[in-house]
């Protein structure tokens, strides 16, 4: 099943009948806060932030009418407070344990990331990722539901509570609203 399949499949056991005239895309979502703090709940407040600390926009954490997102990447980073610049997990020595939430379910809980997590699969293997994939399975984000993170940071090798900014961004194949189709 491909994950365009697997969107229309889950949209019309919503009664979303109208996603397979809207367009096709790869999209990416990214939230991120500038405050240190060992706890962060991350896109839930989304529209009260700015680009470049998210790309949400005032619709904050939920996509317009029908639009949708099959989130097959979950990456982190950290947000540099001097410039607005990004860096990965290991420039803070930080992991992250995070829970998402689609609605009012837990769809991923307490999943750990890790600095270089994914480095073995990478050609020449010394490049840092900090990200999980989802390929084959996906996670839907429906229109007009809310989703957002708990994220508790860690120190990498201790495990104890690490203060530090975080930011998280969802990337995978969406439906963007297509007003050639609906007017």
């Amino acid at each position: 099943m491909t994950a365009q399949d697997k969107m229309l499949y889950v949209a019309n056991k919503l009664g979303l009948t109208s996603l397979k005239d809207m367009q096709g895309t790869t999209r990416v979502v990214y939230d991120s806060v500038q405050t240190a703090a060992t706890q962060h709940t991350l896109f839930k407040t989304a529209a009260q932030r700015n680009f470049p600390l998210t790309n949400l926009g005032s619709n904050g954490n939920q996509f317009q009418v029908n639009e949708a997102l099959l989130v097959e990447v979950i990456g982190f980073f950290i947000p540099d407070a001097a410039d607005g610049g990004y860096n990965n997990l290991g420039s803070g020595a930080a992991a992250v344990v995070f829970d998402f939430y689609i609605g009012n379910k837990c769809v991923l809980k307490d999943v750990a990331v890790n600095p270089a997590d994914m480095q073995a699969f990478y050609g020449n293997g010394n490049v840092a990722s900090s990200q999980i994939f989802l390929e084959g399975v996906g996670i839907l984000i429906p229109p007009q539901v809310e989703f957002y993170m708990d994220v508790r940071i860690c120190n990498d090798t201790t495990r104890a509570a690490n203060s530090q900014r975080i930011g998280a961004y969802l990337f995978g194949t969406g439906a963007l609203l297509n007003f050639n189709t609906t007017i």
